[in-house]
């Protein structure tokens, strides 16, 4: 995917989400195709080494107890809110943000995000809208 698509994608959720510290883009392996920290203090490469095994996991968990895929993710700790929401079939954004981030606004800018990368991931890939 073209960097700056995700750029594109990054300076909205930028100017929509307060308290952003990151945002990421991560492939349906698992890897991390690109991320931006505006935290200095953010350590990014733990954050995604271990978001991703546990988005495996709550993925997983979904499919096997029949609730179908996961579409969106919130993990709530005592500093950070991880927001994540998944997208064509396993892409994910997300967004991490300070522990003062209004939830709500944070998804409905995530989900708009995630719906602008999807369409021109699929006119890239030359996929018909589903």
């Amino acid at each position: 995917m073209p960097d700056v698509k995700f750029r594109e994608a990054v300076k909205s959720l930028r100017s929509g989400i307060t308290g952003a510290k990151a945002i990421v883009l991560i492939a349906p392996d698992g890897v991390v195709l690109d991320h931006l920290a505006m935290d200095p203090h953010f350590d990014i490469g733990t954050f995604t080494a271990e978001y991703t095994t546990l988005l495996r996991i709550a993925c997983r968990t979904s499919e096997d107890t029949g609730s179908g895929e996961l579409r969106e993710h919130i993990s709530i700790s005592e500093r950070t809110i991880a927001l994540t929401r998944s997208f064509l079939t396993g892409f994910c954004l997300v967004v991490v943000s300070d522990d003062q981030t209004q939830v709500g606004r944070a998804r409905y800018e995530l989900k708009l995000a995630a719906r602008h990368l999807e369409r021109e991931m699929r006119q890239i890939r030359g996929l018909a809208a589903s």
